[in-house]
């Protein structure tokens, strides 16, 4: 594998250090990538030696079971970055924030409500990750994918249109088979761009005042609600066109409810936090339970934000 993909590859790595809510068994083997040409190298290796793969970004919004993963794990790092006036092409690993602050740097903005959101811009073109709102699929130029085909790996290029960005929602959502490994983005020239740091700063410390990132946790367990006539009993929770997930189970009562290492934050409702020796299977049993105790108590179906890996 070494020799076909170019790279150094590691075998039982543990999985847990690298998600944010520092759970899951070893990899079977496990690289990383810093570039589109690397990735492709790493998925026709995984066709040749028919073996499963996964594509790891931050980590964050990712429960990985305690057996790990039986395959190849190729993990997205920091990675190429090209800023030509206001077209920015990026790699699918470069880190959110990290990214969000170098445009910054040039003076463009429109990026400024992700800034405080963990993982890379490729996990956030997944799952068109957002706040106040905003979606970064708003911003979107075009995506370049590597597909996978039984003759090998194949390079596709996504309008925005195609890509099907909603709340929370892409295409490559429902296509395992298309990895998001550049995104070009078409940002507005922002003079005022270096002044929105002390913003962003500012909203990073009213964040971590109201959610508990002294626990590792995969963020927002569940999706906020989009807002019906048919939820209207439930219009005074109402926040720009959704109801807040976190709201449900708090009114539950379900706040601090723990099962195993596993517990529904104290702080904020919709983050399942890993007190220091949850298991996989601590957090998908508390998951089933909010499910449950808020569905019969207030006849509302929460829908999981995080992704589930190796079950």
């Amino acid at each position: 594998m070494r020799e076909l993909i170019g790279l150094d590859v590691l075998a039982d790595e543990p999985i847990r250090n690298y998600t944010t809510f520092k759970i899951g068994g070893p990899a079977k083997f496990f690289v990383k990538v810093q570039n589109k040409d690397e990735l492709k190298k790493s998925l026709a290796a995984a066709l040749e030696l028919k073996l499963n793969y996964w594509i790891l970004g931050g980590g964050s919004n990712v429960l990985v079971s305690d057996k790990g993963f039986d395959g190849l794990v190729i993990k997205l790092a920091d990675g190429a970055l090209d800023i030509s006036e206001n077209e920015v092409k990026v790699f699918a690993g470069h880190s959110l924030a990290l990214l969000i602050r170098e445009v910054i740097g040039k003076n463009l903005g429109g990026l400024e409500f992700a800034a405080n959101i963990p993982g890379t811009i490729g996990g956030a073109i997944y799952g068109n990750a957002g706040a106040y709102g905003k979606g970064v699929g708003d911003l979107v130029e075009k995506i370049e994918v590597l597909e996978i085909t039984a003759s090998g790996v194949v390079e596709k290029t996504f309008s925005p249109a195609e890509c099907e960005f909603k709340y929370r929602d892409s295409i490559f959502k429902k296509h395992p088979e298309w990895i998001v490994a550049e995104i070009v983005l078409n940002l507005p020239t922002d003079e005022n761009a270096q002044s929105k740091l002390d913003e962003i700063q500012k909203e990073w410390e009213s964040r971590k005042a109201k959610q508990p990132w002294n626990f590792p946790s995969a963020g927002c367990t569940f999706k906020n609600l989009i807002y019906t006539e048919e939820l209207a009993k439930y219009k005074e929770w109402e926040i720009k066109g959704k109801l807040p997930a976190g709201k449900f189970i708090e009114e539950a009562g379900l706040k601090g409810m723990k099962i195993g290492g596993a517990q529904v934050s104290e702080l904020h409702a919709n983050f399942i936090i890993n007190l220091g020796d949850a298991t996989a299977d601590d957090v998908m049993q508390l998951i089933s339970l909010v499910k449950t105790k808020v569905r019969d108590e207030f006849n509302v179906q929460l829908e999981e934000e995080v992704q589930y890996v190796g079950f």
